[in-house]
């Protein structure tokens, strides 16, 4: 086990002394010292990693007898119709991270090889894109995992030929960033949240700086807009580049509190898949010596407490999404967690009464297994 963790870090940090990278590889949501401290949590016996690794290896993206179903263009409408290769390339991805996962925490170099099948399948199959009207989310939602999975496997595995990754990297460039990049200022708030995050991923992969820059400054400026705060005023701040009523893109809700969500009154589901992809955004910034935590911590914190105490209500109030609130933020919140409970030693009492009651996540599209990456012991 030594020997394999010493293994581990000279792969992790021979990419960017060879190559004079800026980037920390790997370095995207996990980097090889969170990587190891999990694995070395699990080898311990920890009850809280050893129950979220039992769900994992329960799950049918973790078998090693998966088999991938690659297309070449994908076609996403709304709410899936039609539908054209968007379910499989969601589940290929999400199997691929899951593989690239296994391997690193339990060394078996099956688990990588599985995963590298998977993204190599994809990378010689896909060559229309993503159309449609939701082609610009599938897009992000997919990028955001590929990246992750690639990340472990070529930078923390020596299954992956050079020329496979560098040749992955092209693809998902050629591929999903211009459908990302056609996305717009106006769509649901989520949206904006996952290409973030994919632009992010997608900068760090590629070694495009540029990339990476651009996501972070929208993280800044897309962020205020996404979590309202008093501090903003009145009412939450407009997005940039988007004239649509505050009414409209707040689904009709108008009394503001700190940590309420631009799609809370929507759905919980979808205000879920928007504050984890800023968490996860801002982590892997953590991990490049980033300070979004820093900068909006004040607000991602209000948020996850802010649901979570909502959601631990007997009633909803009357002034917040006219006393009703649909479905639940299950799958996240973790990393958040993690990083202002865990690391910062922040009280969150609302969110970790919540997490007590959803452990070990699942998680679903670009969240997934957090308990898992970055579960920690709640507070006493």
């Amino acid at each position: 086990m030594r020997a394999r963790a010493i293994v581990f870090t000279l792969l992790a940090t021979l990419p960017f002394l060879a190559r004079g990278q800026a980037f920390r590889h790997p370095g995207i949501l996990l980097d090889a010292a969170a990587l190891d401290a999990t694995r070395n949590a699990l080898a311990a016996g920890d009850a809280l990693k050893t129950q979220a690794m039992a769900a994992v290896r329960a799950d049918a993206l973790a078998s090693l007898a998966y088999i991938p179903t690659p297309f070449a263009r994908v076609e996403c409408g709304s709410f899936d119709k039609p539908s054209m290769g968007c379910k499989p390339e969601r589940d290929d991805a999400k199997a691929a991270y899951t593989h690239a996962l296994l391997w690193a925490y339990l060394g078996d170099e099956a688990h990588a090889r599985k995963s590298m099948q998977i993204m190599d399948a994809w990378a010689a199959t896909l060559v229309g894109g993503h159309s449609n009207s939701n082609g610009p989310l599938q897009a992000s939602w997919t990028a955001q995992l590929w990246t992750r999975s690639a990340e472990i496997i070529r930078h923390a595995s020596t299954v992956w030929p050079s020329a496979n990754a560098r040749l992955f990297g092209d693809w998902l460039l050629a591929q999903y960033l211009p459908d990302i990049q056609r996305m717009g200022p106006c769509p649901g708030g989520n949206w904006h949240a996952s290409s973030i995050e994919a632009r992010m991923n997608l900068g760090i992969y590629t070694d495009r700086r540029d990339l990476y820059e651009a996501a972070v400054a929208d993280w800044k400026d897309r962020l205020p807009t996404y979590v309202y705060m008093p501090v903003d005023g009145a009412g939450p701040k407009p997005r940039r580049g988007c004239n649509t009523p505050i009414e409209t893109l707040w689904f009709g809700q108008t009394v503001m509190a700190a940590g309420l969500a631009e799609e809370t009154c929507r759905d919980l589901e979808h205000t879920a898949y928007g504050v984890a992809a800023y968490l996860n955004a801002a982590e892997t910034n953590r991990l490049q010596d980033g300070d979004l935590y820093a900068s909006e911590g004040e607000r991602l914190v209000a948020a996850m407490e802010f649901h979570t105490d909502m959601l631990g209500r007997d009633s909803v109030p009357a002034w917040l999404c006219k006393g009703k609130l649909v479905s639940d933020v299950r799958g996240t919140m973790e990393l958040g967690y993690s990083h202002f409970a865990g690391r910062m030693g922040q009280a969150l009492p609302h969110t970790q009464r919540w997490l007590a009651g959803h452990r070990p996540s699942h998680g679903d599209f670009h969240f997934l297994w957090e308990t898992l990456t970055h579960g920690v012991a709640l507070r006493e």
